[in-house]
C-alpha cells in the first residue's frame, strides 16, 4: 500500500487536499471516504489503509476551511455545507473516479457524509453506499435530549455563528473551529423537521428519489449525534435504493465496548464491523 498527497482546484477556486491510499494488489474498486462535520481526512487514515489492503483505491479529503485544506473562498461567513458537497466531494469523486476506470466505484459517508451523497454531481456513478451514523437529525429524535438539541438548532447555532468561525471545539461539537457560514446553513436545515430535505431549502431533492444502488445505513444506539431514529429517517430519503438498515445495541454493542459516532474508525475494528463494511462493498 502506497499513500499520496495531492491538493485538488474546485471550479469556485479553492483548493482542497485529498490523500489516495493505492492498494499493492490488483485493483479491485474504489472506495471515496466523505468526513463528518470538522473532521480531517487523518481520521480515516486507519480504515484507509486497511481497505487498500483488500485491493481497493480510497481517497480521503478535507472539506474547505478543515485541515489541510484552508479556506480562500469564499470568506468563512458565507461558505456553506452546499460548498462542501457540490464543490469538494464533486471534485474528490470525479478524481477518483477518473482513477479506477471501469472497475466499481463505492462510497463511505460519515455523518454528513452520508447525508450529502446525492447533492454530489457524479455521485450517479457510485455503486454501493454505505453510511456510518448518518441521520436527519430532527429534535424529537433525541428522546431524552430532545430540548438541548430544539435548543441548539434554534438559540445556540445562530448565537454563536454570527462571526466568521464557529466555535466548535468549546460547544463540544467537533475538534476544530469551523467557518460560521458552515453552522448557519446547517442550523436552516436543522430547524425544519425535513432538514435538508424540506423543500423551502430550495436544494434539488430528485437525486435522492432516483438513487437506486444498494445502501448499509449504520447506527448505534449510543450515538448521541445520530439516534437510530433519526438514521432510519435518513434511510427513508433513499427510496429507490435496496437498503439495509444496520442498528447495532444491546449484547452486540456491549461486546463491542460501544460504538457512538466515532469510533467505527478505530483500529480496533478491523475484525468486526471493517470486515462486514469490506464484505458489503464487495458482495
Amino acid at each position: 500500500m502506497s499513500m499520496e498527497t495531492l491538493m485538488l482546484d474546485c471550479p469556485d477556486g479553492q483548493r482542497i487536499q485529498v490523500v489516495l491510499y493505492s492498494p499493492s494488489a490488483p485493483l479491485r474498486g474504489g472506495v471515496l471516504i466523505a468526513p463528518a462535520l470538522g473532521v480531517t481526512q487523518q481520521f480515516y487514515r486507519h480504515l484507509a489503509r486497511y481497505l487498500a489492503d483488500q485491493g481497493l483505491l480510497v481517497l480521503s479529503l478535507d472539506y474547505r476551511g478543515v485541515g489541510g485544506s484552508p479556506l480562500t473562498t469564499p470568506k468563512a461567513s458565507r461558505v456553506g455545507l452546499q460548498d462542501w458537497a457540490e464543490q469538494d466531494l464533486a471534485v474528490a469523486l470525479a478524481a477518483l473516479t477518473a482513477r479506477i476506470g471501469d472497475h466499481p466505484l463505492y462510497w463511505v459517508g460519515h455523518s454528513f457524509g452520508g447525508q450529502a451523497l446525492a447533492l454530489v454531481p457524479g455521485h450517479e456513478r457510485v455503486d454501493r453506499a454505505v453510511t456510518v451514523a448518518s441521520s436527519v437529525p430532527y429534535w424529537r429524535h433525541y428522546g431524552g435530549r430532545a430540548l438541548g438539541m430544539w435548543a441548539f438548532w434554534h438559540l445556540l447555532a445562530p448565537a454563536l455563528s454570527l462571526g466568521n468561525r464557529f466555535p466548535a471545539r468549546q460547544v463540544g461539537l467537533a475538534r476544530r473551529d469551523l467557518p460560521s457560514g458552515l453552522i448557519r446553513q446547517w442550523a436552516r436545515w436543522g430547524r425544519r423537521r425535513d432538514y435538508l430535505f424540506c423543500p423551502s431549502h430550495q436544494l434539488d431533492l430528485s437525486a435522492y428519489r432516483r438513487f437506486d444502488k444498494p445502501m448499509r445505513h449504520y447506527g448505534f444506539a449510543d450515538d448521541r449525534y445520530a439516534p437510530p431514529a433519526a438514521v432510519r429517517d435518513l434511510a427513508t430519503r433513499y427510496p429507490a435504493a435496496p437498503a439495509e438498515v444496520v442498528i447495532i445495541e444491546g449484547a452486540r454493542l456491549t461486546a463491542l465496548g460501544g460504538v457512538g459516532h466515532f469510533s467505527f474508525f478505530e483500529p480496533r475494528r478491523e475484525e468486526t464491523l471493517w470486515r462486514e463494511l469490506t464484505a458489503f462493498l464487495l458482495a
